[in-house]
């Protein structure tokens, strides 16, 4: 198995897991606010990938790498994620869906810029199938009525994504001279730094909605244990992939989430999809095995 080879599986096992984990939270997410679960949740990761890292041990970290993935994770996990909720309260589904597309194209286009990545015609073709078919799996073919969001809330999904697609670029950057599992703690360390300054600098507005739930021993056990499963399935994959696939290919299978939600469902909840989403699907499917062919067969 060759390194792109593997890169390539460990998206989507990424984005397998990101689904697994979404749906686990789900209950979570309705009794709790984002601003909670998400510190939570990066306590946890800092805790089980701090003892990785102590048992498995790391080599010496250039400052420069390590400086680079922690403003990666300011940028991506901190700063995206707060402006991309905030632009949530005001767009339509259809809206981000359309913010998701450009998140795709915006990190693909860093990719051949900023770091010289090349895709050869039978890769382009399965990158624009993966994206049109999760388009189509995500989209609900419906007019939206109404006035439309604000341009402020317009404003806040393109910042959202554009820094988003800045923070994968920059990982890519830094992940040749760090260990996929020591640039994962780093990167959460800068989210969850700007997370508390965020917190810091608008607490007047959060301080009586955040709050931790671990007086509850069952709830803040099973929540540990889905936010490890996430931190080691999720990120840590996900960086396995950004080490060994190309930016272009590795961001593009990593965006296949909403596929798997849809297998899940269909296997273990017995939801029967609808006839457009799973033609999204097979879309997908098939620029999926576009992409992977080169690897596979070279």
């Amino acid at each position: 198995m060759g390194p792109e080879t593997f890169g390539i599986l460990a998206a989507l096992a990424s984005a397998a897991s990101w689904a697994i984990g979404a749906m686990l939270l789900k209950p979570y997410a309705e009794q709790f606010s984002a601003l909670t679960l998400t510190f939570t949740k990066g306590v946890v990761a800092l805790v089980v990938l701090g003892a990785a890292v102590l048992v498995s041990g790391s080599d010496a970290i250039p400052s420069g790498a390590f400086w680079i993935l922690f403003a990666s994770g300011a940028l991506g996990i901190g700063i995206a994620d707060t402006l991309f909720f905030r632009a949530l309260r005001e767009l339509s589904p259809h809206s981000v869906v359309q913010l998701m597309l450009l998140g795709q194209v915006a990190t693909i286009g860093m990719a051949v810029v900023f770091l010289g990545e090349s895709l050869i015609s039978l890769e382009w073709t399965g990158v624009a199938l993966v994206i049109v078919g999760v388009w189509v799996v995500l989209s609900d073919g419906r007019q939206m009525n109404g006035s439309g969001p604000s341009p402020l809330a317009v404003l806040y999904g393109l910042a959202s994504v554009l820094a988003m697609a800045a923070s994968v670029t920059m990982a890519k950057g830094a992940l040749e001279s760090v260990d996929p599992l020591v640039a994962t703690l780093i990167r959460i360390a800068g989210g969850m730094a700007a997370v508390v300054l965020i917190v810091f600098v608008f607490s007047h507005t959060t301080e009586r909605r955040f709050h931790f739930f671990w007086t509850d021993w069952r709830t803040a056990a099973k929540f540990a244990a889905i936010a490890a499963f996430i931190t080691f399935g999720g990120f840590f994959l996900s960086l396995l992939a950004l080490k060994y696939a190309r930016l272009a290919i590795a961001n593009t299978l990593l965006s296949t989430e909403p596929l798997f939600v849809l297998l899940i469902a269909a296997v273990f909840l017995k939801e029967r999809p609808e006839a457009r989403r799973v033609i999204g699907s097979l879309i997908s499917l098939a620029g999926i095995a576009c992409i992977s062919a080169k690897s596979i067969w070279s």
